[in-house]
Protein backbone atom coordinates (compact mmCIF):
# COMPACT_ATOMS: atom_id res chain seq x y z
CA UNK A 1 0.00 0.00 0.00
CA UNK A 2 1.28 3.37 -0.67
CA UNK A 3 0.06 6.88 0.97
CA UNK A 4 0.29 9.51 -1.26
CA UNK A 5 -0.70 12.96 -0.04
CA UNK A 6 -2.07 14.95 -2.91
CA UNK A 7 -2.27 19.33 -2.38
CA UNK A 8 -4.41 21.86 -4.70
CA UNK A 9 -2.75 25.09 -3.77
CA UNK A 10 -4.70 28.29 -4.55
CA UNK A 11 -3.34 31.85 -3.53
CA UNK A 12 -5.11 31.92 -0.27
CA UNK A 13 -5.95 28.22 0.50
CA UNK A 14 -4.73 24.72 0.80
CA UNK A 15 -6.51 21.71 0.18
CA UNK A 16 -5.19 18.01 0.58
CA UNK A 17 -6.41 14.74 0.51
CA UNK A 18 -4.18 11.50 1.91
CA UNK A 19 -4.59 8.35 0.22
CA UNK A 20 -3.74 5.14 0.80
CA UNK A 21 -3.29 3.72 -2.70
CA UNK A 22 -4.17 0.23 -2.99
CA UNK A 23 -6.94 -2.06 -5.01
CA UNK A 24 -9.40 0.28 -3.07
CA UNK A 25 -7.82 3.19 -3.71
CA UNK A 26 -9.01 4.99 -0.43
CA UNK A 27 -8.86 9.00 0.51
CA UNK A 28 -8.19 8.25 4.57
CA UNK A 29 -8.33 12.03 5.32
CA UNK A 30 -8.56 15.05 3.49
CA UNK A 31 -9.04 19.28 4.77
CA UNK A 32 -7.36 22.21 4.11
CA UNK A 33 -6.97 25.81 5.36
CA UNK A 34 -8.94 29.16 4.28
CA UNK A 35 -8.16 32.74 4.22
CA UNK A 36 -3.55 32.04 4.00
CA UNK A 37 -2.18 35.54 5.41
CA UNK A 38 -5.54 36.18 7.77
CA UNK A 39 -7.75 35.46 9.85
CA UNK A 40 -9.01 32.20 8.56
CA UNK A 41 -10.13 28.56 9.24
CA UNK A 42 -8.31 24.95 9.17
CA UNK A 43 -10.65 21.94 8.74
CA UNK A 44 -10.05 18.16 8.49
CA UNK A 45 -12.15 15.03 7.63
CA UNK A 46 -10.51 11.98 9.17
CA UNK A 47 -12.45 8.26 8.50
CA UNK A 48 -15.82 10.42 8.30
CA UNK A 49 -14.69 12.50 11.55
CA UNK A 50 -15.08 16.16 10.52
CA UNK A 51 -13.33 18.89 12.77
CA UNK A 52 -12.99 23.10 11.88
CA UNK A 53 -11.13 25.61 13.92
CA UNK A 54 -10.60 28.90 13.61
CA UNK A 55 -6.56 29.52 12.60
CA UNK A 56 -3.89 32.12 11.57
CA UNK A 57 -1.86 30.94 8.79
CA UNK A 58 0.91 32.77 7.44
CA UNK A 59 1.82 30.77 4.37
CA UNK A 60 1.02 27.58 2.52
CA UNK A 61 3.90 25.29 4.58
CA UNK A 62 2.19 26.70 7.67
CA UNK A 63 -1.31 25.65 6.35
CA UNK A 64 0.18 21.96 5.46
CA UNK A 65 1.81 21.92 8.96
CA UNK A 66 -1.36 22.79 11.11
CA UNK A 67 -3.48 20.36 9.36
CA UNK A 68 -0.65 17.47 9.78
CA UNK A 69 -1.33 18.63 13.56
CA UNK A 70 -5.15 18.66 13.71
CA UNK A 71 -4.64 15.12 12.05
CA UNK A 72 -2.48 14.08 14.64
CA UNK A 73 -4.81 15.69 16.89
CA UNK A 74 -7.64 13.25 15.60
CA UNK A 75 -5.87 9.78 15.76
CA UNK A 76 -4.11 10.39 11.96
CA UNK A 77 -0.64 11.05 13.32
CA UNK A 78 1.17 11.19 9.70
CA UNK A 79 5.12 12.22 9.23
CA UNK A 80 5.66 13.71 5.98
CA UNK A 81 8.51 11.42 5.78
CA UNK A 82 6.73 8.89 6.06
CA UNK A 83 4.55 8.89 3.02
CA UNK A 84 5.79 7.62 -0.41
CA UNK A 85 4.94 10.73 -2.50
CA UNK A 86 3.89 13.76 -2.12
CA UNK A 87 1.46 15.05 -4.97
CA UNK A 88 0.54 17.96 -6.85
CA UNK A 89 -2.56 19.08 -8.76
CA UNK A 90 0.46 21.51 -11.05
CA UNK A 91 -1.04 24.48 -13.49
CA UNK A 92 1.43 25.22 -16.17
CA UNK A 93 5.03 23.25 -17.11
CA UNK A 94 4.80 24.73 -20.54
CA UNK A 95 7.02 22.21 -22.33
CA UNK A 96 6.89 19.61 -19.47
CA UNK A 97 3.59 17.87 -19.22
CA UNK A 98 2.36 14.31 -17.37
CA UNK A 99 3.42 13.12 -14.09
CA UNK A 100 6.82 14.35 -13.45
CA UNK A 101 9.49 13.82 -10.36
CA UNK A 102 10.13 17.75 -8.98
CA UNK A 103 13.42 18.72 -9.89
CA UNK A 104 15.73 21.82 -10.86
CA UNK A 105 14.50 21.52 -14.73
CA UNK A 106 11.08 20.91 -13.76
CA UNK A 107 11.16 24.16 -11.33
CA UNK A 108 13.15 26.15 -13.98
CA UNK A 109 10.33 25.66 -16.90
CA UNK A 110 8.05 26.53 -13.89
CA UNK A 111 9.47 29.59 -13.70
CA UNK A 112 9.65 30.25 -17.24
CA UNK A 113 5.82 29.46 -17.47
CA UNK A 114 5.08 32.15 -14.57
CA UNK A 115 3.85 34.99 -16.40
CA UNK A 116 1.02 32.85 -18.09
CA UNK A 117 -0.13 31.17 -14.17
CA UNK A 118 1.03 34.02 -12.52
CA UNK A 119 -1.49 33.26 -9.86
CA UNK A 120 -0.89 29.54 -9.56
CA UNK A 121 2.66 28.48 -10.36
CA UNK A 122 4.50 30.80 -8.23
CA UNK A 123 2.28 29.41 -4.87
CA UNK A 124 3.52 25.76 -5.86
CA UNK A 125 6.70 26.43 -6.43
CA UNK A 126 7.26 28.32 -3.27
CA UNK A 127 6.33 25.12 -1.71
CA UNK A 128 7.79 22.88 -3.53
CA UNK A 129 11.14 24.38 -2.28
CA UNK A 130 10.42 24.52 0.90
CA UNK A 131 9.35 21.18 0.81
CA UNK A 132 12.61 20.23 -0.42
CA UNK A 133 14.76 21.86 1.86
CA UNK A 134 12.62 20.65 4.89
CA UNK A 135 12.63 16.84 3.87
CA UNK A 136 15.09 16.59 1.12
CA UNK A 137 13.83 12.47 1.12
CA UNK A 138 10.74 12.94 0.14
CA UNK A 139 10.00 12.39 -3.06
CA UNK A 140 7.54 15.30 -4.90
CA UNK A 141 5.46 14.89 -8.10
CA UNK A 142 3.90 17.29 -9.69
CA UNK A 143 1.02 16.11 -12.30
CA UNK A 144 0.05 18.67 -14.67
CA UNK A 145 -3.58 20.19 -15.10
CA UNK A 146 -2.08 20.25 -18.93
CA UNK A 147 -1.46 16.82 -19.61
CA UNK A 148 -4.69 15.62 -20.35
CA UNK A 149 -5.07 18.03 -23.38
CA UNK A 150 -1.81 16.95 -24.92
CA UNK A 151 -4.35 15.15 -27.75
CA UNK A 152 -5.59 18.58 -28.71
CA UNK A 153 -4.92 18.74 -32.79
CA UNK A 154 -2.16 21.24 -33.18
CA UNK A 155 -4.45 23.38 -35.66
CA UNK A 156 -6.71 23.74 -33.03
CA UNK A 157 -3.99 24.41 -30.29
CA UNK A 158 -2.39 27.45 -32.15
CA UNK A 159 -3.36 30.88 -32.05
CA UNK A 160 -3.13 33.10 -35.16
CA UNK A 161 -0.05 34.54 -34.43
CA UNK A 162 3.59 34.56 -35.71
CA UNK A 163 4.27 30.66 -35.64
CA UNK A 164 7.45 30.96 -33.72
CA UNK A 165 6.14 32.85 -30.70
CA UNK A 166 4.61 29.25 -29.84
CA UNK A 167 8.23 27.48 -29.58
CA UNK A 168 9.78 31.02 -28.13
CA UNK A 169 7.67 32.31 -25.82
CA UNK A 170 5.15 29.13 -25.35
CA UNK A 171 2.21 31.18 -26.87
CA UNK A 172 -0.52 28.25 -27.65
CA UNK A 173 -3.45 26.72 -26.11
CA UNK A 174 -2.59 24.31 -23.72
CA UNK A 175 -6.25 23.72 -22.04
CA UNK A 176 -6.15 23.32 -18.15
CA UNK A 177 -8.70 21.03 -15.49
CA UNK A 178 -7.10 18.16 -16.73
CA UNK A 179 -7.45 16.31 -14.02
CA UNK A 180 -11.15 17.08 -13.98
CA UNK A 181 -11.73 16.37 -17.40
CA UNK A 182 -9.76 12.86 -17.02
CA UNK A 183 -12.03 11.91 -14.41
CA UNK A 184 -14.99 12.21 -16.26
CA UNK A 185 -13.76 10.88 -18.99
CA UNK A 186 -12.70 7.49 -17.57
CA UNK A 187 -16.12 7.97 -14.87
CA UNK A 188 -18.25 8.01 -18.55
CA UNK A 189 -16.02 4.76 -19.83
CA UNK A 190 -17.58 3.09 -17.03
CA UNK A 191 -21.25 4.57 -16.46
CA UNK A 192 -21.53 4.63 -20.32
CA UNK A 193 -18.95 2.98 -22.67
CA UNK A 194 -20.80 3.48 -25.67
CA UNK A 195 -20.43 7.46 -25.43
CA UNK A 196 -17.91 8.05 -27.42
CA UNK A 197 -18.12 11.74 -27.85
CA UNK A 198 -18.59 13.27 -24.33
CA UNK A 199 -18.59 17.12 -23.63
CA UNK A 200 -17.52 17.53 -19.76
CA UNK A 201 -18.68 20.35 -18.43
CA UNK A 202 -16.62 21.79 -15.09
CA UNK A 203 -18.47 24.83 -13.84
CA UNK A 204 -17.40 26.04 -10.47
CA UNK A 205 -15.14 28.47 -9.25
CA UNK A 206 -13.18 28.72 -11.99
CA UNK A 207 -14.68 27.12 -15.27
CA UNK A 208 -13.87 25.02 -18.46
CA UNK A 209 -15.88 22.81 -20.81
CA UNK A 210 -13.93 19.80 -22.88
CA UNK A 211 -14.49 17.61 -26.10
CA UNK A 212 -13.54 14.27 -25.68
CA UNK A 213 -13.71 11.80 -28.21
CA UNK A 214 -13.09 8.06 -27.49
CA UNK A 215 -11.51 9.40 -23.99
CA UNK A 216 -9.17 12.16 -25.17
CA UNK A 217 -9.56 15.42 -25.03
CA UNK A 218 -9.88 17.14 -28.44
CA UNK A 219 -10.53 20.59 -27.61
CA UNK A 220 -10.56 22.90 -24.46
CA UNK A 221 -11.79 26.32 -23.79
CA UNK A 222 -8.91 27.41 -21.62
CA UNK A 223 -5.91 28.57 -23.83
CA UNK A 224 -3.02 29.52 -23.04
CA UNK A 225 -4.10 31.07 -19.63
CA UNK A 226 -6.29 29.33 -17.04
CA UNK A 227 -7.85 32.94 -17.22
CA UNK A 228 -9.76 32.16 -20.69
CA UNK A 229 -12.57 30.74 -22.41
CA UNK A 230 -16.19 30.94 -20.68
CA UNK A 231 -16.17 33.81 -17.95
CA UNK A 232 -15.47 32.61 -14.41
CA UNK A 233 -16.50 33.75 -10.77
CA UNK A 234 -13.78 36.43 -10.90
CA UNK A 235 -11.91 35.99 -14.24
CA UNK A 236 -13.06 37.10 -17.29
CA UNK A 237 -12.88 34.36 -19.45
CA UNK A 238 -12.23 35.36 -22.99
CA UNK A 239 -11.70 39.02 -23.90
CA UNK A 240 -10.55 41.30 -26.77
CA UNK A 241 -7.03 41.88 -26.38
CA UNK A 242 -7.01 45.49 -28.17
CA UNK A 243 -8.87 46.32 -25.14
CA UNK A 244 -6.37 46.08 -22.49
CA UNK A 245 -4.42 49.54 -23.86
CA UNK A 246 -7.75 51.37 -23.24
CA UNK A 247 -7.83 49.52 -19.89
CA UNK A 248 -4.82 49.98 -18.74
CA UNK A 249 -4.44 54.02 -19.69
CA UNK A 250 -8.15 54.21 -17.55
CA UNK A 251 -7.18 52.24 -14.58
CA UNK A 252 -3.72 53.37 -13.71
CA UNK A 253 -1.54 50.58 -15.59
CA UNK A 254 -1.41 47.20 -16.77
CA UNK A 255 -1.10 45.97 -13.57
CA UNK A 256 -4.21 47.72 -12.47
CA UNK A 257 -5.78 46.47 -15.35
CA UNK A 258 -4.87 42.63 -15.05
CA UNK A 259 -5.61 42.98 -11.50
CA UNK A 260 -9.80 43.86 -12.53
CA UNK A 261 -9.58 40.91 -15.12
CA UNK A 262 -8.63 38.18 -12.92
CA UNK A 263 -9.99 39.51 -9.48
CA UNK A 264 -12.99 41.60 -10.48
CA UNK A 265 -14.21 40.28 -13.28
CA UNK A 266 -16.30 37.23 -14.20
CA UNK A 267 -19.72 36.21 -11.88
CA UNK A 268 -18.57 39.29 -9.56
CA UNK A 269 -17.94 42.04 -11.85
CA UNK A 270 -20.95 41.62 -14.17
CA UNK A 271 -23.45 40.97 -11.35
CA UNK A 272 -22.09 43.27 -8.46
CA UNK A 273 -23.34 41.07 -6.55
CA UNK A 274 -21.18 38.08 -5.70
CA UNK A 275 -18.75 35.93 -7.52
CA UNK A 276 -21.11 32.99 -5.82
CA UNK A 277 -23.65 31.91 -8.45
CA UNK A 278 -25.83 30.50 -5.83
CA UNK A 279 -26.10 34.68 -4.78
CA UNK A 280 -26.26 35.87 -8.15
CA UNK A 281 -29.51 33.31 -8.75
CA UNK A 282 -31.08 34.87 -6.12
CA UNK A 283 -30.48 37.45 -6.52
CA UNK A 284 -31.98 37.62 -10.17
CA UNK A 285 -35.12 35.93 -8.84
CA UNK A 286 -35.79 39.13 -6.51
CA UNK A 287 -35.33 41.49 -9.17
CA UNK A 288 -31.76 42.23 -9.74
CA UNK A 289 -31.22 43.05 -13.46
CA UNK A 290 -27.48 42.75 -13.14
CA UNK A 291 -27.59 39.40 -11.70
CA UNK A 292 -29.79 38.26 -14.56
CA UNK A 293 -27.74 39.62 -16.97
CA UNK A 294 -25.06 37.82 -15.15
CA UNK A 295 -26.88 34.55 -14.93
CA UNK A 296 -28.22 34.97 -18.42
CA UNK A 297 -24.18 35.47 -20.01
CA UNK A 298 -22.83 32.31 -18.23
CA UNK A 299 -25.23 30.38 -19.38
CA UNK A 300 -25.05 31.61 -22.98
CA UNK A 301 -21.40 31.22 -23.05
CA UNK A 302 -21.58 28.02 -21.51
CA UNK A 303 -24.15 26.57 -24.61
CA UNK A 304 -22.04 28.35 -26.41
CA UNK A 305 -18.99 26.85 -26.72
CA UNK A 306 -21.64 23.09 -25.98
CA UNK A 307 -22.29 23.99 -29.44
CA UNK A 308 -18.85 24.61 -30.34
CA UNK A 309 -17.84 21.39 -29.19
CA UNK A 310 -21.13 19.23 -30.60
CA UNK A 311 -19.31 21.06 -33.93
CA UNK A 312 -15.80 19.66 -33.06
CA UNK A 313 -17.00 16.43 -32.21
CA UNK A 314 -19.49 15.65 -35.35
CA UNK A 315 -22.46 15.42 -32.62
CA UNK A 316 -22.37 14.43 -28.73
CA UNK A 317 -23.77 11.54 -27.25
CA UNK A 318 -23.48 12.87 -23.42
CA UNK A 319 -22.77 16.08 -21.49
CA UNK A 320 -21.57 15.70 -18.40
CA UNK A 321 -21.78 18.86 -15.93
CA UNK A 322 -18.90 18.44 -13.02
CA UNK A 323 -17.60 20.90 -10.40
CA UNK A 324 -19.12 23.58 -7.41
CA UNK A 325 -21.89 24.52 -9.99
CA UNK A 326 -22.02 21.83 -12.36
CA UNK A 327 -22.83 19.04 -9.97
CA UNK A 328 -24.49 20.82 -7.37
CA UNK A 329 -27.36 23.27 -9.33
CA UNK A 330 -30.14 21.26 -11.03
CA UNK A 331 -31.74 24.61 -12.14
CA UNK A 332 -29.00 25.81 -14.38
CA UNK A 333 -28.66 22.34 -15.52
CA UNK A 334 -32.22 22.46 -16.60
CA UNK A 335 -31.94 25.77 -17.86
CA UNK A 336 -28.71 24.76 -20.23
CA UNK A 337 -30.84 21.82 -21.20
CA UNK A 338 -33.88 24.37 -22.21
CA UNK A 339 -31.22 25.86 -24.24
CA UNK A 340 -29.43 22.91 -25.88
CA UNK A 341 -33.14 21.84 -27.56
CA UNK A 342 -31.03 21.27 -30.93
CA UNK A 343 -29.83 18.36 -29.76
CA UNK A 344 -32.70 17.49 -28.46
CA UNK A 345 -31.97 17.70 -24.64
CA UNK A 346 -34.52 17.23 -22.28
CA UNK A 347 -33.59 16.28 -18.27
CA UNK A 348 -35.98 14.06 -15.94
CA UNK A 349 -36.64 16.32 -13.30
CA UNK A 350 -36.23 13.64 -10.41
CA UNK A 351 -32.89 12.49 -11.66
CA UNK A 352 -32.01 16.14 -12.01
CA UNK A 353 -32.46 16.97 -8.97
CA UNK A 354 -30.54 14.00 -7.12
CA UNK A 355 -28.09 14.97 -9.30
CA UNK A 356 -25.63 12.14 -9.19
CA UNK A 357 -25.64 10.18 -12.46
CA UNK A 358 -27.82 10.52 -15.47
CA UNK A 359 -30.04 13.38 -15.30
CA UNK A 360 -31.89 12.90 -18.94
CA UNK A 361 -35.26 11.87 -20.02
CA UNK A 362 -35.51 8.69 -21.45
CA UNK A 363 -36.47 10.36 -24.64
CA UNK A 364 -33.65 12.73 -24.42
CA UNK A 365 -31.65 13.71 -27.59
CA UNK A 366 -28.55 13.27 -26.00
CA UNK A 367 -27.42 11.53 -22.79
CA UNK A 368 -27.18 14.27 -19.76
CA UNK A 369 -24.94 13.19 -16.57
CA UNK A 370 -23.65 14.87 -13.62
CA UNK A 371 -20.83 13.93 -11.31
CA UNK A 372 -18.52 15.26 -8.28
CA UNK A 373 -15.43 15.37 -9.98
CA UNK A 374 -12.27 13.79 -8.47
CA UNK A 375 -9.26 15.61 -9.48
CA UNK A 376 -6.92 14.70 -6.23
CA UNK A 377 -7.83 10.91 -7.23
CA UNK A 378 -6.45 11.33 -10.69
CA UNK A 379 -3.64 13.22 -9.42
CA UNK A 380 -3.06 10.23 -7.01
CA UNK A 381 -2.94 8.03 -10.16
CA UNK A 382 -0.67 9.87 -11.68
CA UNK A 383 1.98 9.67 -8.76
CA UNK A 384 1.30 6.06 -8.90
CA UNK A 385 2.70 5.97 -12.54
CA UNK A 386 6.09 7.27 -10.96
CA UNK A 387 6.08 5.22 -7.84
CA UNK A 388 5.39 1.90 -10.21
CA UNK A 389 8.03 2.85 -12.74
Amino acid sequence: MRKIMVMNLGSTSFKFKLFYMDAEETCIASGGVENIGSAGSCAVSVRGKKVREACACQDHPGALARCMDLLEDNGLPVALESLDALGYKAVHGGRISGAQVVDDSLIREMERMNGLAPAHNPVYLSMMRSMREKYPGLLQIACFETAFHATIPLFRAVYGVPYEWAERYGVRRYGFHGSSHSYIAWKMAREAPWAKRVISVHLGGSCSICAILEGKSVASSMGATPQSGVFHNNRVGDLDVFCLPLLAERLGGYDQAFRALSKESGLLGLSGVSNDMRAVEQAAKDGNERAALAADAFLDSVVGYIGMYTAYLGGADAICFTGGIGANDADFRKRAAERLAFLGARVDDGLNAAGNGRISAEDSGVSLWAFETNEELMVARGCMTILEK
